[in-house]
């Protein structure tokens, strides 16, 4: 009878154990089904397919046998997928087809057998898993148990490769989730679980990619890439809490993570895009690829308001905003680990990234990005209808990418491997409203002090010592996008339509484009063009298209000749402006050039009283005759006044000090202050440290 009792009882704690666990494993695998069988797929190739499939489950198009960095059995594998699919969606004439199984299994069979291979890792790991799993979870209720684990033994768990970080860990760990449902291992799903989970961090120096504490996303090594990778790993992310909701799995994804995911999406991913794009800076070598700043989907958007509904009217204007409406929260940030600014109107869109020893600029890797050279050299967005750049890049002429100095020697844009930033100097500040952010350039033969500030609702583009060591034509391009509507200019008092292809100005005071106008306070020879220019995708990517493309393109940029010794630039660019209001804020910007040399490159802007500097090293300022600072190291400051407070932000461009004092010509109280006979007043900034190495302290003093 104890006996008996025994039995029961551990017959009702396995029953307690393993049967919540296949319910677990059945509510993940029919949600993943779920996801595929209302994918659509095109009937005319899925008839193709079907009737050109050879006896042996391949087909004679396909090469097996290529080992290349490419991967040919990848389209055996997409068409197995939508054979699969167009079997289990109802209202097909595939529906439930026995022979259409047959052949699936046929050619399931044929790449389990052959297990094609490719030279690049990436297809072994996750390329070719991540399809074929797709298959035989499809395929879970109508192959036996036995051959269809068989199947599953070429799916691997790679979650313990230490390597995988970022969204290349959010790629195994997808794989193991599908191998745990398809082979009912609870284990194996659970394992994949914690490894997404284990992505939601913040990252420092040492690991390198990830999410930074900045809200910005690194991948191949510390690489801005919150476009491309790094939005498809916030995507993982996003789908994957949604998937495990209301199961054991979505207690991994905890209060803090959750706080980890809102940040990054919502002062970070939104802040790179604009209506349906996103910043060409921030998304590596996908830049290369069709449709590659696309912005977020609005479905990831959905599943953020579901996961994060405390969030969700944040999301739903980001939702609109991608649809049309107006920017919701305008303002400036510094990305201090990624060496980027950006600065949001309500119906514009600014920024410039950089680069440093600190920070890996680009990279050209399996034959993508091939002209990127120019890409962190300073180059800006200059946005209003978000398609200004949108698919542009087969026919850019990359020495001439927005914002950059550059030699227009076609191979000088040529990119080899990742681009690594040689200068120390690099950095900006921002108090959340306004901001700077500079660079020393020293590549490709050419150095320049590049400075941009953003102030109210204006850049202003500075450049300095200029100079070439070799004879070379050097240009700073001010815009290259599509040519949309008339352009017009105002020289010697005059506003004029371009009329000829191309025009060359000694000195100009304004260019308008499609909602932009770029004023040139300094004059200098501008160089003025509307014309057709044609490309394809291949000459920047190995494997695109040959097609070739043409558009009509503006570009506009200043020509320092060859080989330019200490030359000069300065150019305002005001967005989201009508062309009748282009002649008055000429006139009326507000902004004032104080100084643009090799030791300082500051300017003013009297609407908003507010002052903005670049120390290349300890230096002083003269504003006004009311208005001097000193700094005693080099240094990035910005002070906004209004009344008697003095908003003073202030930077560590070389990313390594302690404290910079400045000297200001004011009577101020507040701590950290010491006041002289001469009514000056000395204040200590403590800079931040660590992870905040490089960030912005802002402090409020009064008169």
């Amino acid at each position: 009878m104890r006996k008996t009792i025994i039995q029961l009882f551990i017959f009702l704690f396995i029953s307690i154990s393993v049967f919540p666990r296949q319910q677990e494993i059945d509510t993940i695998t029919n949600r993943l089904i779920n996801k595929y069988t209302t994918r659509s797929y095109d009937p005319i190739s899925l008839d193709k397919y079907y009737t050109e499939m050879s006896i042996d489950g391949s087909w004679a198009d396909i090469d097996y046998d290529a080992v290349t960095g490419g991967y040919q059995a990848g389209s055996h594998l997409n068409r197995l997928i939508d054979m699969t699919i167009a079997y289990k969606q109802p209202g097909s004439k595939y529906t439930r087809s026995k022979e259409l199984l047959k052949k699936i299994l046929s050619g399931v069979d044929f790449f389990f057998n052959k297990k094609p291979v490719s030279t690049n890792w990436w297809y072994m790991d996750i390329g070719a898993p991540q399809k074929y799993m797709v298959i035989l979870i499809l395929l879970k209720d109508k192959v036996d148990k036995d051959k269809l684990h068989h199947y599953a033994s070429y799916l691997e768990d790679k979650t313990g490769n230490a390597g995988h970080k970022g969204k290349n860990r959010t790629w195994v760990s997808e794989i193991t989730i599908y191998k745990g449902c398809i082979e009912d291992n609870f284990d194996l799903i659970e394992t994949g679980f914690k490894s997404i989970a284990s992505t939601i961090k913040i990252v420092d120096y040492n690991e390198i990619e990830g999410i930074k504490i900045d809200n910005s996303i690194h991948q191949h090594r510390p690489q801005l890439y919150s476009g491309g990778y790094g939005m498809s790993f916030m995507n993982d992310l996003a789908e994957y809490i949604y998937l495990a909701h209301s199961t054991v799995f979505a207690q991994l994804f905890t209060e803090d993570k959750m706080r980890i995911i809102r940040s990054t999406m919502l002062e970070g991913q939104q802040l790179f895009g604009y209506r349906k794009s996103f910043d060409f800076g921030t998304v590596g070598r996908n830049i290369s690829r069709e449709n590659g700043i696309k912005n977020i989907a609005p479905e990831i958007l959905d599943l953020m308001m579901a996961i994060d509904p405390l969030s969700a009217p944040d999301y739903k204007n980001w939702q609109k905003h991608i649809d049309g409406a107006p920017y919701a929260k305008p303002g400036n940030k510094y990305f201090w680990k990624s060496d980027i600014m950006t600065h949001h109107g309500e119906n514009y869109y600014l920024s410039a990234k950089v680069i440093s020893t600190r920070t890996n600029g680009t990279e050209m890797l399996n034959g993508e990005n091939l002209k990127g050279y120019y890409l962190p050299l300073g180059a800006t967005n200059i946005m209003t209808t978000g398609n200004e750049y949108d698919n542009i890049f087969p026919v850019w002429d990359w020495t001439r990418i927005p914002g950059t100095t550059s030699v227009t020697t076609p191979s000088a844009a040529s990119l080899s491997w990742y681009h690594f930033g040689s200068n120390k100097f690099a950095g900006g500040a921002s108090n959340g409203k306004h901001g700077c952010i500079a660079f020393e350039h020293i590549y490709n033969g050419v150095q320049a002090k590049k400075a941009y500030f953003f102030i109210n609702n204006a850049m202003l583009c500075l450049g300095s010592d200029i100079s070439a060591y070799k004879t070379n034509n050097v240009v700073t391009s001010v815009n290259q996008c599509f040519a949309t509507g008339d352009i017009y200019f105002s020289k010697d008092g005059f506003v004029q339509k371009l009329l000829s292809e191309k025009q060359d100005f000694d000195n100009i005071s304004w260019v308008y484009h499609n909602n932009v106008g770029y004023i040139f306070p300094d004059g200098g020879r501008i160089v003025l063009e509307k014309k057709e220019q044609s490309g394809s995708w291949s000459l920047i990517r190995e494997n695109g298209s040959n097609e070739s493309l043409s558009h009509d393109i503006f570009s506009l940029w200043i020509d320092h000749s060859y080989r330019p010794q200490n030359d000069t630039y300065s150019y305002i660019v005001i967005p989201d402006k009508s062309l009748d209001e282009i002649e008055k804020i000429t006139k009326s910007n507000g902004y004032k050039i104080i100084k643009n040399d090799s030791n300082i490159q500051a300017v003013k802007n009297e609407q908003t009283n507010t002052y903005a500097c670049i120390f290349y090293k300890p230096e002083t300022i003269y504003f006004n005759e009311d208005l001097e600072i000193t700094v005693d190291k080099a240094a990035i400051i910005l002070v906004e006044m209004a009344g008697a407070d003095y908003q003073i932000s202030v930077a560590d461009p070389f990313y390594c000090e302690k404290e910079i004092k400045m000297t200001i010509n004011r009577k101020l109280s507040g701590k950290r202050k010491n006041g002289n006979k001469s009514l000056n007043t000395i204040i200590c900034f403590e800079l931040p440290q660590g992870e905040y190495l490089g960030s912005t302290i802002t402090k409020i003093i009064k008169l």
